[in-house]
């Protein structure tokens, strides 16, 4: 299906699909990323990984992934995307691409799951998938939603310290939100390191809102 016909296809009824299924306007936006953003995923991946993919759009990522990685569940929510894709790819299919057409938030995370891949900028449900995805045991997560421009490799089972603990520098949150704390005293060597942190500024202000 042509590129212009197919994304034209979500703008009538984009919010109130979006509201429909507790999705942020972004967040519901199909968006396809250049080859550079895939590659840098797919050239992480171990044949014995077990990818979920959320959000995956048009399946290139899926697809390619498939051909690297022992099994790939592939969950996209617009049902136009994934009948484009399974049209196209017909009797092609590979054996161990799994596709599935639902809301990821939805949905259990499969225990066999290795590795999780979220390319989707602009969601607000990071911090739903980043629970899920621990809890299921998975060992990573490849994602841009966090810095917004760079695709990061997270390690899902790393220890994570309070905020108030972290040393100053840069620092990223569970909950998805990043950001820089600053020391106490101008003397201190900050480094290009990034701390892995919970219960940020970001995290108490939800939960002040959330009361």
């Amino acid at each position: 299906m042509n590129q212009k016909v197919l994304t034209a296809r979500f703008r009538a009824d984009w919010a109130t699909f979006a509201a429909s299924r507790g999705l942020g306007l972004w967040e519901a936006w199909y968006a396809p990323y250049d080859e550079s953003v895939y590659n840098f995923v797919l050239e992480r991946l171990a044949p014995d990984d077990v990818v979920l993919d959320i959000g995956a759009g048009d399946f290139r990522f899926a697809l390619a992934a498939s051909g690297r990685a022992r099994k790939v569940y592939a969950v996209e929510v617009h049902s136009h995307l994934v009948a484009d894709f399974l049209h196209r790819a017909g009797e092609r299919l590979p054996p161990n691409l799994l596709v599935v057409c639902a809301n990821a938030l939805d949905l259990p995370v499969p225990p066999d799951v290795t590795t999780g891949v979220l390319l989707v900028r602009h969601t607000v449900h990071f911090r739903d998938f980043f629970e899920k995805l621990r809890a299921a045991g998975a060992r990573r997560l490849f994602t841009n939603a966090r810095w917004h421009l760079a695709v990061e490799e997270v390690d899902l089972q790393a220890r994570r310290v309070n905020f108030d603990s972290a040393p100053p520098g840069w620092y990223a949150c569970a909950c998805g939100a990043v950001g820089f704390k600053e020391p106490e005293s101008p003397d201190f060597e900050i480094t290009d390191e990034i701390h892995e942190v919970v219960q940020c500024p970001h995290c108490r202000v939800q939960k002040e809102q959330t009361v």
